[in-house]
């Protein structure tokens, strides 16, 4: 059988159908791919922001070590609960509150710098000259933890803190701390002021830092949400 020729229109007709359909193959491939991908983030993204964190610094965290709590706005008294069997329902509603000022979810967590943000500022301010003055705590508005047991301070990685002031002295230790309320609502740092000593390996106190300092902990909460609920004005 004589094969039949096809003509130069023909011929071309048939190379250019061949690459509209290779071009179209290729098209619905890359549409294909970017849709996966777009699938795969928002799967992330969906699953991040469903994780839950509470961003607790390590000492709070271990309710039961937790001794008393006194909550302070506008330089009174608005709030004062404890771990004893009478203060139960008080601790476990003031427990609630904190969580909540210090939890988030991963997704939120990544975008604002919360994770593993953990400053320590080290000032060296004796306690008498630093924030927590008379004035400051008659004034402002705050938390008081007393704890059971002596916590070290950690850094952002769950190491022991040590001091870059001096090297003679060991790691610090505090069974107090205050920790800073805003009015302002959203994530931002907040901070805890822990009062320390300097002491060597023997347990006596550095002839340079004889007496009490103040150390910063600071890390990120909605700590409005403390104030708003212990705020006295608010019915």
């Amino acid at each position: 059988m004589e094969e039949v020729k096809q003509s130069n229109d023909e011929l071309y007709s048939k190379i250019e159908t061949e690459k509209l359909l290779k071009e179209k193959k290729r098209k619905n491939a890359l549409i294909i791919t970017f849709l996966s991908i777009v699938f795969a983030i928002t799967v992330v993204i969906i699953c991040l922001a469903s994780i839950p964190l509470n961003l607790k610094p390590s000492f709070l965290r271990n309710t039961n070590n937790i001794n008393s709590v006194s909550v302070i706005v506008n330089g009174s008294y608005t709030g004062i609960t404890s771990t004893n069997e009478d203060d139960s329902e008080a601790f476990s509603e003031f427990l609630s509150v904190l969580n909540d000022a210090f939890g988030q979810t991963y997704f939120s967590a990544l975008f604002n710098g919360s994770l593993s943000n953990v400053d320590i500022v080290e000032s060296r301010n004796n306690s008498k000259d630093s924030i927590l003055t008379d004035d400051f705590l008659s004034n402002s508005d705050y938390v008081y933890f007393t704890l059971k047991e002596e916590q070290n301070i950690l850094d952002g990685n769950g190491n022991v803190y040590t001091s870059v002031k001096t090297l003679n002295a060991v790691p610090f230790t505090f069974d107090e701390a205050y920790l800073v309320l805003s009015e302002e609502s959203g994530v931002q740092t907040a901070t805890f002021y822990v009062v320390v000593r300097y002491l060597d390996s023997e347990g006596h106190e550095l002839d340079r830092y004889n007496g009490e300092y103040v150390i910063e902990i600071q890390t990120k909460a909605d700590t409005s949400k403390i104030f708003d609920h212990y705020d006295p004005s608010v019915d």
